[in-house]
């Protein structure tokens, strides 16, 4: 299973908030915030120990050591447990350094409220801290942590706004007079916090800045490649088209000349069946590259389309009459069904029936015994027009890429997929949907819906014909 979805997995194991830190960026801040710690606990422990020598601070040193010991000692682990080789090789390791980070957290906010209660509790220099790891937890973490770490402050802030007025009872608590050595020594380490978030606000920025540079560099690299795959899909759309033509004048020589050789010449049977299928295989290269050109005439909107108002019946009769002897010869049975009573459509009459040749074309194509069925019908002021057939069947999850160029879903068969992409480019220009419906094994259905003529242009073209 892939890396991605081993970690996507095991990150719906965790709390909604965090899912957003089992990505590879939590390593890269989990180490930063790894280093800035060790620069906090070192220089708060110096500032203790300048205030405890200078006599500023009337406190023991005691949790001070201990605190400065433990959170060193998380931190070192936290530190080389995120560089260690191969970390990350396992969703599980991701679900595991989230926790330790979380973990690393907790003991921050521990360590110092520990800290506050033994300075002097709201009145400790060391209060700023708290913003500080705030601060810390917002820029290099997620921004729902930090909303989450922001009410674990708060809380801490209100509980000890509540227990102020029994602090005196509580052990080990110093309660520090007001004085001008301490609201210097406050206000220098108050600087140091404020130079140390501005440090990691510039970080960020500087991050932010790098990385909207890197997003210009990509972007203007990427504008630069789609204008030249712009430039070579023009190229392509002109040689498609240069192509189809010179292939379509030599086609049409053959076609020609081996329909007057079957209608007039004298041969024998052998030689009768071979200029039928010169013929055959000539009018389906024909087809193909008609195909072609189509669809290089759509890309470039230069395809021409000749729209009147139709009835549904005019519209059938010549695939259909074209599909018969395909059906006779492979022993199965046509049935048609088209109300002469169909209201009529407006569009293009020789590419709608092109849309019912190829469709009849692959039930015939697909079928081997049973039958094959044509019918119309009038629904929500559209045509319905299925075809059906009792032949091989189709995947279900094969339905969608049938109607893209080239999609095809067996290769069991020739063919280059670009039938039913015609179709449907013909049938979207209509206004109508295209689609099928199959049980492999048993049979395919496609339908397909026409919007019925408004009366504005029936009326016009009768008008005209006047």
């Amino acid at each position: 299973m892939p890396i991605s979805k081993r970690v996507h997995r095991a990150s719906l194991k965790l709390p909604g908030f965090l899912v957003e830190l089992s990505a590879p960026r939590f390593r890269r801040n989990a180490l930063w915030t790894a280093r800035i710690r060790y620069m906090v606990i070192i220089g708060v422990w110096v500032f203790a120990l300048i205030g405890y020598i200078q006599g500023v601070l009337s406190i023991s040193m005691l949790p001070f050591h201990i605190v400065a010991a433990v959170g060193i000692s998380a931190n070192t682990f936290l530190y080389f447990y995120l560089l260690r080789p191969g970390a990350y090789k396992k969703a599980e390791d991701y679900r595991r350094i989230i926790w330790i980070g979380l973990s690393s957290l907790i003991v921050d906010m521990v360590g110092i409220t520990a800290i506050v209660y033994f300075s002097g509790y709201l009145y400790s220099p060391f209060v700023m801290l708290f913003v500080v790891h705030l601060l810390s937890v917002s820029i290099f973490l997620n921004l729902p942590l930090a909303g989450w770490s922001l009410l674990g402050i708060a809380s801490l802030f209100v509980a000890g706004v509540t227990l102020l007025p029994k602090a005196s009872q509580l052990p080990g608590v110093v309660m520090l007079e007001p004085s001008a050595p301490l609201a210097i020594f406050s206000l220098a380490f108050f600087t140091v916090c404020v130079g140390l978030m501005v440090f990691m606000g510039s970080f960020a920025s500087n991050e932010v800045k790098f990385k909207t540079e890197e997003l210009a560099e990509t972007n203007k690299g990427l504008e630069q490649l789609i204008r030249r795959l712009e430039e070579l899909n023009e190229e392509k759309k002109q040689i498609l088209v240069g192509v189809s033509h010179d292939l379509r004048n030599p086609l049409t020589s053959v076609i020609g000349f081996s329909e007057v050789l079957l209608q007039k010449a004298k041969v024998d049977s052998e030689s009768k069946y071979f200029l039928e299928i010169i013929n055959n295989e000539s009018r389906r290269l024909g087809r193909l590259v008609d195909d072609i050109l189509d669809i290089s005439r759509e890309e470039a909107g230069a395809l021409h389309w000749n729209m009147k108002v139709h009835d549904v019946s005019s519209i059938m009769e010549v695939p259909i009459a074209s599909a018969e002897p395909a059906v006779e010869a492979k022993g199965l049975s046509l049935k048609v069904s088209i109300p002469a009573s169909l209201p009529p459509i407006y569009g293009d009459k020789e590419r709608l029936s092109r849309v019912v040749a190829n469709l009849l074309s692959n039930a015939v194509r697909f079928t081997s015994v049973g039958m094959i069925s044509i019918t119309a019908e009038e629904k929500d002021k559209n045509i319905l027009i299925q075809v059906s057939d009792t032949g091989i069947g189709i995947l279900k999850e094969d339905y969608a890429k049938l109607f893209k160029p080239f999609g095809r879903a067996t290769e069991q068969y020739d063919g280059m997929g670009l039938g039913l992409y015609i179709c449907k480019t013909i049938v979207d220009h209509h206004g109508g949907n295209i689609w099928v419906e199959s049980v492999l094994g048993k049979g395919s259905t496609f339908y397909f819906t026409l919007p019925v003529a408004r009366e504005s242009k029936v009326s016009t073209q009768s008008e005209e014909k006047l």
